[in-house]
Order: structure tokens, then sequence, then C-alpha cells
């Protein structure tokens, strides 16, 4: 049986993020594209096992997994030893595969095991979905965080301890911003080498970790510039900074003004 909703297409073509269907497929059947989809989809597994052909590799699809295929994309899927139940999605955007690209996605993705979450933002599209007169907004939205749910799953997959290093030394930099804090001191707490921390720090937040240190320092200095009127020095040392004049000119690399002039207008220029 088929469950689907295929909306009709308007003006939610200007939107970044538009559905052009949404459905379970309960049991799936056996697809073949030659020449790939229009759209790009995403294909949760709720039930059941099936197999993905892609790229030259085959994927087994069990309860939880879920796998992204980009317009164009020649696959092939099918049920493995009985019923398979899926929930798949389809969607387009402007400018989407460039989007999905530089979020990590590629040609397509597989991701295993994926949390409860993502089956529960399913569902609350396929909801939106069926109303044909404001659900086309809510969608929009679903699908982002459809997107970047799957894509926390993408980033985490592999080696635990690897996946984890990140999140450590930004929750250790969270809450020791106004400490000397050391790129060593980082890598040593996150357990990996030097280098290779900073190579899983770069692939999770787009920066280097330094780089994030002085991001996390200006903001805090921020906040104290604008709530207290305590001495610029002092907030700069609040903040790591023990010589002003860096702090200063740090600030300023970030936020195009001085810390002194960011308090006389209140943060109105800029936020």
């Amino acid at each position: 049986m088929l469950n689907a909703v295929y909306p009709i297409i308007g003006n939610q073509s200007v939107l970044p993020f538009y559905l052009t269907g949404i459905g379970i497929s309960e049991p799936e059947y056996h697809v073949a594209r030659e020449s790939g989809l229009v759209s790009h989809q995403f294909c949760f597994t709720s039930e059941g096992r099936g197999v993905l052909k892609v790229g030259g590799n085959s994927y087994v699809q069990t309860p939880g997994s879920i796998f992204y295929l980009s317009p164009g994309i020649p696959h092939e899927y099918y049920p493995d030893g009985g019923n398979w139940t899926t929930c798949w999605t389809v969607f387009r955007g402007e400018c989407l595969s460039l989007q999905m690209k530089t979020l990590g996605f590629g040609g397509y993705a597989v991701v295993v095991g994926c949390a409860e979450h993502i089956k529960q933002i399913f569902t609350r599209l396929l909801a939106a979905a069926k109303d044909p007169v404001s659900g086309a907004e809510r969608c929009s939205e679903l699908i982002y965080e459809y997107i970047l749910a799957v894509r926390e799953h993408l980033l985490s997959e592999g080696n635990a301890a690897e996946s984890s290093s990140p999140s450590k030394a930004i929750s250790f930099m969270e809450a020791h911003y106004g400490e000397d804090i050391t790129l060593e001191k980082l890598a040593d707490l996150s357990g990996v080498s030097l280098q290779h921390f900073c190579r899983l720090f770069k692939a999770r937040t787009g920066m280097r970790p330094m780089e994030y240190l002085a991001r996390k320092r200006i903001s805090a200095a921020k906040l104290l510039l604008w709530n207290t009127s305590e001495p610029i020095a002092a907030i700069g040392g609040r903040c790591g900074y023990s010589n002003p004049a860096y702090f200063g000119m740090v600030f300023k690399k970030f936020e195009g003004i001085s810390p002194s002039e960011y308090r006389l207008i209140k943060g109105s220029a800029v936020i």
C-alpha cells in the first residue's frame, strides 16, 4: 500500500527547499532508475530489510537506516528477504545541489542506525504536506530540519572516539574560554593527535579550533560590554585576553569596530 502526498507546486518553488512528494511504501517494491531522479531524495527504513545499489556498491538497509540520493544519480533498491517498509521524501530547491554537497552529502550518502528523531521529523513533514493551504512553508522548514538531522548522524558515523573529539573540545571551550587554552590541551583532552584533532574539528565546525575559541571569547565580551560598566581591559581579562591591546585587535578583527566603539553604540550597528 502506498500512502503518499504529491503537492501542487506553485509559489513554493521560490522557497530554498520545497517538497515534491512524500510517502510511506508498505511494502516497498523493486525500484531501478538508470537516470536517477529529478528531485533530491531521503529514504528511511521503518521496517524490514532492503538493499540499495548505487555508485558501484551495495548497502543493506535495516530499521533506522536512511539513504540520500541527489538528482541524476543512477540507483536501484529492492526488498531483501521479505517485506520492506520505507518512508521516503523527495524535494527540490534552487541551488540545492550545491548546498547539499557543501553540507557533506555529495551524490549520495548512507547512514545506518539513525535516531527515532529522524522518523519523528518525517511524521511531522507528512502531516504538513497534507495541508494544501499553509503546508508549503512548514514543509520547507521541516525539510531543512530533516537535512540537518541526517547530517548530524552522517558526521558522527565511524569511530566513536573520533566523532566525539570535537564535541569534547567545544564543551571545554564553552566552559573555560576565560582560561589559558592551548591547541595541545584541546587535542590531549580529545584523545587524538594534534593534526588529526584539527582535521576533525574543521570538518565538524568549518573553522580551526583557535578561531572557534576566539569567536567564543569575543561573543562573551560583547555581552559584558553591553550589560556591565566594567573597564574594557578587565572584560578582556575575563575573556582570556591578558593584553588589552591584543584584545582590542582581535575584537576589531571579528566585529569591525573596537570594544569601546561597540560599547558606545550598544551593539545597534552590529550584532
